[in-house]
């Protein structure tokens, strides 16, 4: 009986250790996704700063349109940036997900042998 509670012990632990990995690797993802946001927040509040700035100096139409088109320019590769930047948020995502998959499936052949792969 005794040795049949430590399996049981030992096997929520790995339960409740496997858990608290996810919920990090979910808080990240999110808390990452979070300050993508906030980063292209901040690229809009920027590019309309300038906007503005850009059409109560102009004196000429052709200033206005240089302004709009440097503007442009420098918020295209901006959006661009942020976008490669989200992207390597949810491949590091993906990899850690896979990672602890991994790792469950090792956890699963412990407690289960039948589960584990043949060579």
């Amino acid at each position: 009986m005794q040795a049949y509670l430590k399996q049981w012990s030992d096997f929520n632990q790995d339960v409740m250790v496997s858990a608290q990995k996810l919920a990090d690797i979910n808080t990240n993802l999110l808390k990452n996704l979070a300050q993508q946001k906030m980063d292209m927040v901040g690229i809009w509040v920027e590019t309309t700063n300038k906007q503005i700035q850009t059409l109560t100096q102009a004196k000429r139409v052709q200033e206005v349109l240089e302004g709009e088109t440097q503007l442009t320019e420098e918020f295209n590769q901006k959006v661009l940036n942020n976008y490669r930047s989200t992207l390597d948020v949810w491949d590091n995502a993906k990899n850690q997900l896979t990672d602890w998959t991994q790792d469950n499936l090792k956890t699963a052949e412990k407690w289960k042998p039948s589960l584990q792969t043949k060579s």
